[in-house]
């Protein structure tokens, strides 16, 4: 049995967080404007709203959690709560586990877990400048239930059921069209930018971000896949 300590994080609350914040500053900004306030004391109001929106959505969206595996069931222990939120501590058993799915992009993951009684367990990680066990967690969790299922094959009497690993979008048939998508993105946008050349100059950090997450999408599709084939050979 071991212990995994990491921040749980509720993204709706995040969102509404940063969107009060954005116009909270926007407004304030707007009034030091019209104030026409010294430039240093605007610069110590921008550093300090944005010391206290880090704060502010650390507070309200994200919890200390505690995990803990051992060969029948995994626990989840809530330590902290998110704002307005009052989430049970848990434990499920191996045995009611049908399936469950792990997924993670450039800022966010998530471990999904059906059960057989329809219940669905769903837990949000943010890996954004966020230091902590989660990643530990999630291949401890797919080692367990791979011994869980190997188990399955040897207790037939028993009629354990065998948990599957459903596919990520990265696996998925839908990951593969947007793959196609992204690098005919990637590939097509600046011949599109030569051939028929803007009359405005572009955006270009815009470019640069959807550059990024495009290639990020393909570098996740890449190492799955890869991932996925290197587990089928073992």
């Amino acid at each position: 049995m071991k212990t995994y300590n990491f921040k749980a994080a509720n993204w709706v609350i995040f969102a509404l967080t940063l969107f009060f914040l954005f116009m909270g500053g926007a407004i304030l900004l707007a009034f030091t404007l019209i104030q026409g306030v010294n430039i240093i004391i605007l610069i110590l109001s921008f550093v300090g709203l944005l010391f206290f929106s880090i704060f502010m959505i650390k507070l309200t969206s994200f919890a200390r959690v505690e995990a803990t595996i051992d060969d029948d069931t995994v626990s989840i222990k809530w330590l902290e709560q998110f704002l307005f939120s009052n989430k049970q501590d848990i434990a499920i058993s191996f045995n009611e586990i049908v399936a469950y799915i792990d997924q993670s992009d450039s800022n966010w993951d998530w471990l999904k877990i059906e059960m057989k009684n329809g219940d669905i367990y769903k837990i949000w990680h943010s890996n954004f400048l966020i230091n902590d066990d989660y990643s530990e967690f999630i291949s401890a969790f797919a080692s367990a239930v791979n011994y869980h299922n190997i188990g399955t094959k040897s207790s037939v009497k028993d009629k354990l059921t065998t948990i599957k690993r459903a596919k990520s979008i990265y696996e998925s048939t839908g990951g593969f069209f947007l793959a196609g998508f992204a690098i005919i993105i990637i590939v097509g946008l600046p011949i599109l930018l030569i051939v028929f050349p803007p009359a405005k100059e572009p955006n270009y950090f815009l470019f640069v971000l959807g550059y990024v997450g495009a290639i990020y999408f393909l570098y996740q599709i890449y190492i799955r896949r890869k991932k996925n084939k290197t587990n089928d050979k073992c």
